[in-house]
């Protein structure tokens, strides 16, 4: 059985993928990163030292990324004179850190991990930097070196708001819900084919649960009261054709038939999983595939950190799946890094970001370079996947396919959750718990989400004006 992960423990990702990382052949591969780094940075017509003497601290999430540059600290240190700390918290921990920070224009983290959701609320608070300012001045960017069009515009447009249209956040990893990562030894031992369908996925975690031939369970999600645990089941949700809230009458429209379906289908799906699925966060979810509990893992083909290489070498990926009418819509998530309107030095955090975010780094961050090394990236999509060393050391075929078509179906306008509206986090918050008192069978989903749609329809009302189109 899966063993559990409490709250309040501290894992390092590379402890999950190799005893041994931080040794002798694993410093000496750092160090040739480092210099590639460095030696990539120095093409750029800026002067990475104007900012000599000064220190940056960046807060930051315990996440692949985070273990992966602070490698890479003592190389930046050198490049450009700064001094650079990271402070680093769990994620539910940083969320709270970072907006108390904010809120109280303290200034205590210059630069800080941005994630997709809580955007719209950072930027309609006034809380942080408008990142054109920086990219559009040629004392601190070299635009030709530093290459936007590698970026997709749908994901550089989802950090983008207002009149103004302000850069809230550079991306660093980019992610499309609702794929299906799936134990390809066991569905050959059992004889099931790849679904195609939700009923085919449901069908094939049924069998496998009740199977005599597997010690595997059925399938993961995540599927906590956590908002960012809706992303799996927001997939469906839209793919069934269902609607969170009515933009122009401000109500909430989860609790519709389509809504409902999508929520039966999902909490039945769950059902095939881990006796305390409701307690699962990404993290859980993507260990119990990669310890080998479950055969199937709902969710984004980015987050397989915690995979060993064995897994990843039995695993095939299935983009997210149609909905009963054929439509194919995927909830996404983008970590960025973004600069504090309170921080005592943006022009040098910006430095770091360039860094942290080149196209060396990115490359770096997306493949395994060396054993133990930890990836999580991909979002210069127009760079990563051309290059020699992806061949070399990136993930299989299915993989890339899954991850690819997923970010193919994540739509705009609107957008696949609320992320146009200051009130998503608070809308997705009860939507969270609707979702997670229906798997865990408190209540029925049509009760959930009648009782959801009640508080999200006052969340809606607050919807300011120059959000409604």
């Amino acid at each position: 059985m899966l063993k559990a992960v409490g709250a309040s423990t501290t894992i390092g990702l590379a402890g999950c993928i190799a005893d041994d990382a931080g040794d002798e052949d694993d410093q000496d591969s750092i160090d040739e990163w480092g210099d590639r780094l460095v030696s990539h940075a120095e093409e750029a017509d800026i002067d990475w030292q104007q900012f000599e003497g000064e220190t940056l601290v960046f807060g930051m999430n315990e996440h692949a990324f985070t273990d992966l540059m602070e490698n890479f600290i003592p190389h930046f240190e050198e490049l450009t004179g700064m001094d650079l700390e990271f402070q680093t918290f769990p994620e539910d921990e940083l969320w709270q850190r970072v907006v108390l920070d904010l809120e109280n224009q303290s200034g205590n983290f210059d630069g800080f991990f941005t994630g997709l959701w809580p955007s719209a609320d950072y930027y309609h608070g006034e809380w942080v930097k408008d990142l054109n300012e920086y990219l559009e001045d040629p004392e601190l960017t070299d635009q030709e070196w530093f290459a936007m069009d590698d970026f997709s515009d749908g994901i550089i447009d989802s950090l983008t708001y207002g009149e103004e249209e302000a850069l809230v956040g550079m991306p660093f990893g980019v992610e499309a819900y609702g794929a299906i990562a799936y134990d390809e030894p066991t569905f050959d031992e059992l004889g099931i084919d790849p679904p195609e369908t939700y009923e085919e996925l449901v069908e094939a975690a049924r069998t496998i649960d009740e199977s005599d031939e597997t010690d595997r369970m059925g399938i993961a999600s995540r599927a906590s009261t956590d908002p960012l645990s809706t992303a799996n089941w927001a997939t469906m949700f839209r793919s069934y054709g269902a609607e969170w809230i009515d933009y122009e009458e401000r109500e909430a429209r989860l609790d519709s038939e389509e809504g409902v379906e999508s929520l039966e289908v999902f909490s039945e799906l769950m059902s095939y999983g881990p006796d305390d699925i409701g307690n699962f966060d990404w993290y859980r979810s993507n260990l119990a595939m990669g310890e080998g509990d479950v055969a199937m893992a709902l969710h984004t083909p980015s987050a397989i950190g915690v995979w060993d290489d064995e897994q990843l070498e039995r695993t095939e990926w299935i983009p997210p799946l149609p909905g009963p009418d054929g439509e194919q819509i995927a909830a996404p998530w983008t970590w960025s890094l973004g600069i504090s309107e309170y921080s005592r030095n943006p022009e040098a955090a910006w430095l770091f970001i360039q860094f942290s975010i080149s196209r060396e780094a990115n490359l770096l961050s997306s493949i395994r370079a060396w054993e133990g090394a930890e990836s999580y990236g991909w979002a210069r999509e127009g760079y990563v996947f051309d290059q020699d060393e992806w061949e070399e050391h990136g993930i299989k075929d299915s993989w890339v396919e899954a991850h690819t078509q997923g970010l193919d179906m994540v739509p705009s306008n609107p957008p696949a959750v609320p992320l146009d509206t200051p009130q998503n986090m608070d809308i997705m918050s009860e939507a969270a718990l609707a979702m997670n008192s229906a798997v865990t069978g408190e209540s029925s989903p049509e009760e959930a989400l009648s009782s959801a749609a009640s508080e999200i329809t006052e969340y809606a009302q607050d919807i300011p004006e120059e959000y409604i189109e």
